[in-house]
């Protein structure tokens, strides 16, 4: 099959550009129609670089939400509103979620009700977005060390609990010579993702992109990680939680099989594999 990958929000941007950046994670698919994946943290930045990647809001199609944290989930609202877009997720992007610092537990959770949004249809089981582009589902973990971190939780009443965060999502494209992952922040683990993603569409999978959350992973799970993606031949392209010591480590072993990725990066799918867009190169 033939889409095009564009990330539209991230961390970091690309160079020499108009892009605007923050902590926040989107990206367009398009093949016959355009998917929006995630929202970003404001509608304020989503926007901009809509209109610097050329593209209008109203041919926005659907929306799928990864998981429920403000910083991918912050533009929907306002996505929705101008584009008419069916909207897709789990049903625990609604859970009260929070953060454990030093100080205090910090909200981290959507910003906004279940009651402010149009019809959303929300479930645990993975769907058919368009023609081979499918949601992976909930996604089942059996790497120990890819555990969520204790410091991710969610209220309950009065009380705090652990939040394994199982609406963690991302989506699948299966193509003619195997199968692309993207990300949202890959709470589930990059490994249980990949795993979860090569038994739903019966193949290997060649192409990661997107959040790997290796941004505070240890030299243990990072070693790991690297071993994988080396034994099986899958590129990635981090971005967005990956984080600088991660994308270095990644960079030195894999080389040209990891690229960190930017607002503006685009990835084009084509009947033999992928190739990046004209414009787009390894910062």
């Amino acid at each position: 099959m033939n889409a095009k990958i564009k990330c539209v929000v991230d961390n970091n941007v690309k160079l020499s550009s108009n892009f605007w950046g923050e902590h926040g994670l989107s990206f367009l698919i398009e093949n016959k129609e355009k998917i929006l994946f995630d929202t970003g943290r404001t509608f304020e930045v989503l926007n901009h670089n809509l209109e610097i990647l050329g593209e209008k809001k109203e041919d926005i199609s659907k929306v799928f939400i990864s998981h429920g944290h403000y910083d991918h989930t912050g533009g929907l609202i306002d996505i929705i509103k101008y584009s008419g877009a069916k909207l897709y997720a789990h049903p625990s992007i609604f859970d009260q979620k929070y953060k454990k610092t030093t100080t205090e537990s910090k909200y981290i959770g959507v910003p906004f009700k279940k009651k402010d949004l149009p019809e959303i249809y929300l479930t645990e089981e993975s769907i058919e977005l368009s023609k081979n582009i499918y949601t992976t589902g909930e996604i089942e973990r059996t790497f120990d060390f890819e555990k969520v971190s204790t410091s991710f939780l969610k209220k309950l009443g009065p009380k705090y609990d652990h939040d394994s965060i199982p609406d963690d999502q991302a989506i699948v494209i299966k193509t003619n010579v195997g199968g692309v992952v993207i990300l949202g922040c890959n709470h589930s683990g990059l490994l249980n993702t990949i795993e979860h993603s090569k038994d739903l569409i019966g193949d290997d999978v060649f192409l990661v992109l997107g959040g790997t959350h290796l941004v505070s992973a240890d030299e243990n799970r990072i070693s790991k990680t690297i071993d994988y993606l080396k034994k099986y031949g899958i590129t990635l392209f981090g971005f967005h939680c990956t984080g600088d010591n991660a994308s270095l480590k990644l960079h030195s072993s894999l080389g040209r099989m990891y690229c960190r990725g930017y607002t503006g990066f685009e990835v084009m799918l084509e009947f033999e594999g992928f190739h990046l867009g004209k414009d787009t190169k390894c910062q």
